[in-house]
């Protein structure tokens, strides 16, 4: 992983639910390929996008209701 990924993301404008998508697919890869130093990073960054992705869920369930 290095700066211009970073940057990508950044940059990518994704829903909450492909942000942890995304998220996981890269933890699963960074475990495949032993990239200890990664999957401590990526486990972050997935915790967070799971949170975005309860509260946005969250939000849309209760303005459906109404």
């Amino acid at each position: 992983m290095d700066q211009a990924d970073r940057l990508r993301e950044l940059f990518d404008k994704k829903t909450p639910r492909e942000k942890l998508i995304h998220c996981r697919d890269r933890v699963r890869e960074a475990i495949r390929l032993g990239n200890q130093a990664d999957i401590e990073i990526l486990m972050a960054e997935l915790e967070q996008a799971q949170i975005e992705f309860e509260k946005s869920n969250l939000y849309e369930s209760v303005s459906d209701t109404g």
